[in-house]
């Protein structure tokens, strides 16, 4: 079997390749930046530059569809916030080749921040456009279309609030989770806590596991019948209520912690008992630098003894971040995913 993973540049879809190849399975990797971390992996047969998904939507649809078609790929699995883009062509896109996504009509109301907390109900917390705002100092302002936390503000209203979002503050200990799905049944399911963090994004991942939590995400997923990735973040409070706070139908973190044992190619033909084995992870340098008590006390997700490549092609990654951020003056998480972020239907 043969499959296509867009979005290379993330550490976790270095890590669905390297299981997939593991299991058998031929892999080709797709990214618009130059020099994607995935670039210099073995996990991938073969490595492609497409255009830009956010900039260059039809030219990326095209490319890919090209590429699946040369290589005999059985399935697209997007992995970062050009599945968006391709969800908007699922139509178009599953009559030639498999797509490991459901179409942008499903996952967009679980990137809009809004239109998901209004979806999971009495499990977020409560949340209200501008208009509907109440005047409370202690409301939580995002963007309804963000990602990495970038530009949240906790009691001060933004200035142009339009395309934002209010919700309650809660206090309390952070957690998420990734899921794999398929129709609606949830094949496997790992609960994270960030230990250490660059910024918002966690760069160690330690195991856990949420009842409720896990209830939720399988009744969630049920009632869609969602196919592919679908991640959470959640916050347990005080007197021990979960709440949720937003969704990402994309692949996430939660991959580091699945225990290597279980067979990805496996779990798309059947689902797997849950809690599945599970182990903690880093990124190493990331780690060093945010958090160096934690450094070093569990496996490097990049740095790998079979696949050294990562280990010294992700200074080739960050120096072309560090360049777009300096061009266009954003912060790195925001450069990481300027050219492939989806800001909704009348976002650029």
């Amino acid at each position: 079997m043969t499959f296509l993973l867009t979005g290379t540049r993330a550490p976790a879809t270095l890590d669905l390749a390297r299981r997939l190849t593991r299991d058998g399975a031929r892999v080709i990797g797709a990214d618009s930046l130059r020099w994607p971390l995935g670039r210099s992996s073995r996990a991938f047969a073969k490595h492609y530059r497409v255009p830009s998904p956010r900039f260059e939507r039809e030219p990326f649809i095209s490319a890919v569809l090209e590429i699946a078609a040369r290589e005999g790929v059985s399935l697209i699995w997007p992995t970062c916030e050009e599945i968006f883009h391709l969800a908007a062509a699922h139509e178009r896109i599953s009559a030639q080749v498999s797509l490991f996504c459901d179409p942008l009509a499903v996952l967009d109301p679980l990137h809009d921040k809004l239109a998901f907390a209004r979806l999971a109900g009495e499990m977020a917390p409560a949340s209200w456009s501008p208009e509907e705002a109440p005047d409370d100092p202690t409301l939580v302002w995002k963007p309804r279309y963000s990602r990495f936390g970038v530009s949240t503000r906790i009691g001060s209203r933004p200035p142009d609030p339009a395309g934002w979002m209010a919700q309650e503050f809660v206090a309390g200990e952070e957690f998420s989770s990734w899921a794999l799905c398929q129709d609606g049944e949830v094949r496997t399911l790992t609960f994270y806590q960030c230990p250490a963090r660059a910024g918002r994004a966690g760069c160690a991942f330690e195991p856990i596991w949420d009842e409720l939590a896990a209830a939720f995400i399988v009744s969630f997923a049920a009632a869609r019948r969602l196919t592919g990735s679908l991640a959470f973040d959640f916050i347990r409070d005080a007197i021990g209520r979960v709440r949720v706070i937003e969704c990402n139908p994309r692949l996430t973190s939660g991959i580091h912690v699945l225990d290597p044992s279980v067979r990805l190619t496996g779990l798309l033909r059947e689902a797997a008992p849950l809690p599945p084995p599970m182990v903690p992870a880093q990124l190493g340098l990331p780690t060093w630098f945010s958090n160096w008590r934690v450094a070093g006390t569990s496996p490097d997700v990049i740095a790998a003894t079979d696949d050294p490549g990562p280990r010294w092609g992700q200074f080739l990654g960050f120096t072309e971040l560090a360049a777009i951020a300096v061009r266009h003056s954003l912060s790195l998480a925001a450069a990481s995913t300027r050219d492939l972020e989806y800001n909704g239907p009348d976002g650029d």
